[in-house]
């Protein structure tokens, strides 16, 4: 069975990648891709856009619970 991961789990995925990118440490993708400095923008516009999705779902889930 595959399980596809919660943009919260796949945001923690990412900021820990940035944390190890940091640090010089290797990190490679589900795919097989690796993440060196060089992606560093690429991981951080991923995690802007992760809590930007996190963030209108729980306002929409508040929203919600209001209308009730």
């Amino acid at each position: 069975m595959i399980t596809i991961p919660t943009n919260r789990e796949r945001l923690a995925w990412y900021i820990d990648a940035e944390r190890k990118i940091l640090m010089q440490q290797e990190v490679t993708t589900a795919e097989g891709e690796k993440l060196t400095l060089a992606s560093l923008s690429t991981v951080r516009k991923e995690i802007e856009r992760l809590q930007r999705l996190i963030s209108i779902g729980s306002r929409s889930i508040i929203r919600r619970v209001r209308l009730e």
